[in-house]
């Protein structure tokens, strides 16, 4: 009875002390005299991993080159047709800028038949995600013909201001604004009406 005693002391003996080690060596040290009276613990530290921030998926690109454009058509008794390629730099999160041409033709059945090529430059804010602000001054050159007359070569001022929504996209983003011409030169081929762009972006 006896000798059956001691037997079941020594084994939970050897169990508390093989799960004190494992403790030990999980949390990062482990006693090398842990059985010598006296004896100071060494205590062998794990190494510690740094974390490396990760960048947000959401974050956006700044300081980058793009290109971007739109283009508009219709067909019938009025027919338009509009191509505006444009590029720019990203400053910042909040302002880009740049510059690009334009080609315009406006059809209508017996009343006129205009081309308008020309140049820009446009500044856009974004104040918000997904709110763009722009403003775009234009130069452009147009001829053709009005009520069967010729139109001689002629220079046509304008300037679009306005805004609309930007989704951002894998490549670039996506853009829809509404602009209306300030300046309201009579040969404008804008008229009086707000104007619907439709465009996309490309991240260079």
């Amino acid at each position: 009875m006896m000798m059956r005693y001691c037997i079941v002391c020594l084994l939970l003996v050897i169990v508390s002390f093989g799960q004190v080690n494992a403790q030990e060596n999980r949390n990062g040290f482990r006693l090398d005299t842990i059985y010598k009276p006296g004896a100071k613990r060494q205590v062998v530290k794990a190494p510690v991993k740094k974390s490396v921030p990760l960048k947000s998926s959401v974050s956006r690109k700044v300081g980058k080159w793009t290109l971007s454009g739109s283009c508009g058509m219709s067909f019938g008794d009025y027919t338009s047709i509009d191509v505006s390629p444009q590029v720019g730099y990203r400053w910042n999160e909040f302002f880009s800028a740049g510059g690009g041409v334009s080609y315009n033709y406006h059809h209508s059945s017996n009343r006129y038949d205009m081309n308008y090529l020309g140049i820009n430059v446009f500044g856009r804010v974004n104040p918000v995600r997904y709110i763009a602000l722009q403003i775009q001054p234009e130069l452009k050159g147009s001829w053709g013909k009005s009520y069967g007359k010729k139109i001689d070569f002629r220079y046509v001022p304008t300037m679009l201001v306005g805004g609309g929504g930007v989704i951002p996209t894998g490549t670039g983003s996506i853009s829809v604004m509404f602009y209306y011409d300030v300046i309201q030169n009579e040969y404008s081929p804008y008229g009086k009406n707000w104007v619907c762009s439709v465009g996309y972006s490309f991240n260079l």
